[in-house]
């Protein structure tokens, strides 16, 4: 895909506190939409260079080689070996700070959002809300997302709406984490596109939601019956309401069934009334890891489907 400076900046912004943009690699973006970054303080322009790095296994024992002044232009020169010089220009030795707010503004334009991004905790700004209603929000870095309290922190600046959130790839537990809660967790760069206006980068709104699943968990209520996975199961009068209960919280804002939730169907403790559940579809031929990947334990939390509502129709 073509670079842009705006994919660039988004990707160096993954560093945090310490983003920066080095002259080397914002010569090819030099010019008027560059000039608008500096205007917007999405870019900052530091201190210029006075240092090099040392060459690739040098035994100079220098933490670094000083950039002298060659004529027209610099040079870092190597003490051991002069064919390791670096012929440099006044732009390589330029120095850009990445401004956090200033880039998730434009983001935020980019995606066709036209007021200004609020913070809603720590390093995440929400964007916006879709045509559709769904509340999108802005993580530069992937700490920002790995933090105790930020699903609820994001659920209380929803404010009832569904969550889409676009950051960088996030570590395997935080992705988790948040799938559980029901986000839709989009990685920024997937969908920061090349385009021609002055950004030089657009976002689709379309992409900001879920793609419509074809139906793959169906509930006939009044037989009981559930398909799921090319096969069938009819469940007795005795699990059946477990299921249900997991199913209205599947159809609703909280996909999550609390054990006191789950045990609400009768006097018995939840994980007893979920093994019973699961061992009704493994009955019916689904294996351990089916039944365990249709009925989910989420950690700390309770019980979910492992189907999306978007997936879900239920008769009767």
């Amino acid at each position: 895909m073509t670079e842009t400076i705006l994919r660039l900046l988004t990707r160096l912004s993954e560093a945090g506190d310490d983003a920066i943009l080095p002259g080397e690699l914002a010569a090819p973006f030099l010019g008027p939409g560059f000039d608008r970054l500096l205007a917007k303080r999405v870019l900052v322009e530091q201190a210029p260079l006075a240092d090099w790095d040392v060459c690739d296994a040098c035994e100079c024992g220098l933490p670094c080689r000083p950039i002298r002044k060659a004529g027209d232009g610099y040079r870092a020169e190597c003490p051991l070996d002069r064919r390791q010089d670096i012929d440099l220009t006044k732009d390589d030795l330029r120095l850009f700070r990445i401004g956090a707010d200033a880039l998730a503004s434009v983001i935020g334009t980019a995606a066709g959002f036209r007021a200004a991004p609020k913070l809603a905790a720590e390093k995440v700004w929400r964007l916006g809300d879709t045509p559709s209603g769904r509340a999108v929000f802005l993580a530069l870095e992937p700490a920002a997302l790995t933090g105790d309290g930020i699903i609820a922190s994001l659920r209380q600046a929803a404010q009832g709406s569904d969550i889409t959130i676009l950051a960088p790839q996030l570590p395997a537990e935080a992705a988790r984490r948040h799938h559980d809660a029901g986000f839709h967790v989009i990685e920024t760069l997937a969908v920061l596109m090349p385009a021609s206006d002055v950004l030089g980068a657009a976002i689709d709104v379309a992409a900001l939601s879920p793609v419509p699943m074809a139906p793959v968990l169906h509930v006939r209520r009044a037989t009981a019956e559930v398909h799921w996975g090319g096969r069938s199961v009819i469940l007795s009068r005795q699990v059946f309401p477990v299921f249900e209960r997991l199913l209205e919280k599947a159809l609703s804002r909280d996909q999550v069934a609390s054990g006191s939730h789950v045990e609400g169907t009768t006097a018995r403790e939840a994980k007893d009334l979920i093994r019973e559940l699961r061992d009704a579809f493994k009955a019916a031929g689904f294996t351990d890891a089916e039944s365990k990947a249709l009925i989910v334990t989420v950690r700390n939390r309770g019980y979910r489907l492992g189907v999306p509502a978007t997936g879900i129709v239920v008769d009767g």
